[in-house]
């Protein structure tokens, strides 16, 4: 299972999370789970995978994540705790 490797991502990915971050309206407690996740360095899948946080769900391919849905968008990829 890969873990997530947050400095490597590329400079689209980052823009468009930051980007999915803003639009989603994602809440300061929102970022404070996502980022006691980020550091409990979690290993995902090896294909598509989906994260669900309650207010917001995290989707990713791997090591790459993707997109962020709001509460309301349906998750795909095996869902991750």
């Amino acid at each position: 299972m890969p873990f997530i490797d947050w400095k490597s991502l590329s400079r689209r990915t980052r823009d468009h999370l930051e980007d999915r971050l803003r639009t989603r309206a994602i809440t300061e407690d929102d970022m404070i789970e996502l980022t006691k996740w980020i550091r409990s360095n979690p290993k995902v899948p090896e294909g598509d995978w989906c994260k669900d946080f309650g207010t917001f769900k995290l989707v990713g391919h791997a090591g790459t994540p993707s997109t962020i849905l709001s509460k309301d968008q349906p998750c795909y990829g095996q869902k991750i705790s």
